[in-house]
């Protein structure tokens, strides 16, 4: 018999600064489980509970949980919420022994679990979706028997056993990705909030620092259709601004076209702030013409690096010559921001302080990160003799290969002093300089 109530939990996070003022930035990816689910005929009969606290309130997840009784309960994580979830997985573990617990999301990886604080993952849950979850939760949901036995049958999961991780199998890339639910159009997003667009999924690149470039690459894309759809659906739930969550806006030649086609029909994205990332190096006219007919928007611009020994180290590819021009063009058309990271391994404080120094040289806003070392990035792929020494439940770098522990400490209140001085913004994690006139 295939599950019977189900529990979908996740934590929103609050915004660390007021800088995104009053939008309402709901949690997607767990709504795109919930929409697997309920679309599902076969699950018709299923009882669904989406819990979300939007805060570390262990206690209110648990009673919520226990309050609820259900039979399979699915876990969406990412670095700020997974030791609040993992605390409630093992507490609820011990209120309904019977419940299948999965684990998902960005930050659901083995190595991760593998950490100290996660240990004995065995404990407290029953499987981990390392890959696309849609389609395999939904499976896992239709289970005959919902037992760790029956997880077996299901492909792309990692199962938990005696310290060590059984692979059930290789899962590959959705293939039809206008076969995936979506909860815009199924109305399970809130209205009046942010709403989420993609037109692919992964990235042809594979920066050991990102998570983007982990995955098994596919040429798969969300179809013209689906995509008017999404916008449609925006529209009706009011939204005030589109997130795009690909990879970049031109990292995939036909996702953009679709998305192009699309917003002809359309034209919701010329009355909503459009954000996304662009790779510079891979700007055309047509992109910049994009753009310009959308009206108001705001790119992220990943440089990470100026350094070309580092940018190397760390297989990202880079222009400068290129770089440049492409900014000289964005800037013509649109509201940009330059990313770079401090305490990439292999870097220094003296490399960093030139990087941010190049981005500013820019009429654009700067944004600087403290180099996070996350599960499908650096905690996996980081190459030997790096030295990486990181937080084992924040995952910030606290030193490794070029960056002393004191070096990444003194840059950090650096960092605080000179976006005070300029006016600019900072998160825990991340600071902001103004663009410069």
């Amino acid at each position: 018999m295939s599950a019977q109530r189900i529990a979908l939990v996740c934590m929103t996070p609050e915004p660390d600064t007021n800088e995104l003022g009053h939008l309402d930035l709901p949690s997607y990816g767990i709504r795109r489980i919930l929409a697997a689910v309920v679309s599902d005929p076969e699950l018709a009969a299923a009882k669904v509970a989406l819990i979300d606290h939007r805060r570390a309130d262990v206690d209110a997840y648990v009673e919520a949980l226990a309050g609820f009784e259900p039979d399979l309960i699915g876990f969406s994580i990412y670095v700020w919420s997974t030791p609040c979830l993992v605390e409630v997985a093992r507490r609820i573990r011990q209120r309904l022994p019977k419940a299948l617990i999965v684990f998902g999301g960005p930050s659901a990886r083995t190595p991760l679990f593998d950490l100290p604080p996660y240990a004995n993952a065995q404990a407290y849950l029953d499987a981990v979706v390392s890959t696309e979850g849609e389609a395999v939760f939904r499976e896992i949901a239709r289970l005959p028997e919902l037992t760790r036995a029956g997880l077996r049958s299901v492909p792309g999961l990692h199962l938990p056993a005696s310290g060590m991780w059984l692979q059930t199998g290789h899962r590959a890339p959705t293939a039809d990705l206008d076969a995936i639910a979506s909860p815009f159009q199924l109305g399970l997003m809130p209205a009046g909030s942010v709403a989420y667009l993609e037109t692919y999924r992964g990235c042809p690149l594979s920066c050991r620092f990102c998570e983007w470039g982990a995955s098994e690459s596919s040429k798969a894309v969300f179809s013209t259709d689906y995509i008017v759809r999404e916008l449609e659906a925006f529209a009706r739930r009011g939204a005030p601004s589109v997130f795009l969550l690909d990879a970049g806006l031109n990292l995939n030649a036909k996702g953009f076209r679709n998305l192009l086609a699309a917003e002809s029909r359309v034209g919701f994205l010329k009355s909503s702030l459009f954000w996304a990332e662009i790779y510079p190096t891979h700007v055309q006219e047509e992109h910049l013409q994009f753009l310009s007919q959308v009206g108001t928007s705001y790119l992220g611009v990943g440089l990470q690096s100026l350094d070309p020994a580092v940018l190397k180290l760390h297989d990202r590819p880079f222009d400068r010559g290129r770089f440049e021009k492409a900014m000289g063009q964005l800037t013509a058309v649109t509201t940009a921001e330059i990313q770079i990271i401090f305490g990439l391994p292999g870097d220094t404080p003296e490399g960093f302080r030139r990087t941010l120094a190049y981005a500013r040289s820019f009429p654009v806003a700067v944004r600087a990160y403290h180099c996070l070392v996350l599960p499908d990035a650096l905690m996996s792929r980081g190459r030997p003799g790096w030295d990486m020494r990181y937080h084992s439940v924040n995952l910030a770098m606290i030193s490794c290969l070029g960056w002393s522990e004191e070096d990444i400490l003194s840059m950090r209140a650096e960092l605080d002093l000179e976006t005070a001085s300029c006016g600019g913004k900072s998160g825990k994690y991340w600071w902001s300089f103004p663009r410069r006139p």
